[in-house]
């Protein structure tokens, strides 16, 4: 082997080897990449879970609110069934008594 072919393949392992150091530290940031990625997907996910149950809650809460507004209709309007009632029965009594 010449001196120039020896140079040559000295600096062609050097490359190498500097390719191969670069292409190791590329590997390592895409493995903090995804763990960064993975942290970020499972912080999204309690936050949309956690979001879900606030939202849930609220609807019940809601849903409690309607149904007892619900009976409390029903029951006005069956007090002023009660109350027309009570009003043709006292028309009627004073007709009557007339």
């Amino acid at each position: 082997m010449t001196p120039e072919q020896e140079q040559w393949l000295i600096r062609a392992i050097q490359e190498l080897q500097a390719a191969q150091q670069e292409l190791r530290l590329v590997q390592q940031n895409q493995q903090v990449l995804i763990q960064e990625l993975r942290e970020g997907q499972a912080m999204l996910a309690q936050f949309f879970r956690e979001s879900m149950d606030r939202f849930d809650e609220r609807t019940r809460a809601i849903e409690r609110r309607t149904e007892a507004l619900e009976r409390r209709t029903d029951q006005m309007a069956e007090e002023m069934r009660e109350i027309r009632q009570e009003i043709r029965d006292l028309r009627r009594d004073f007709l009557e008594r007339r």
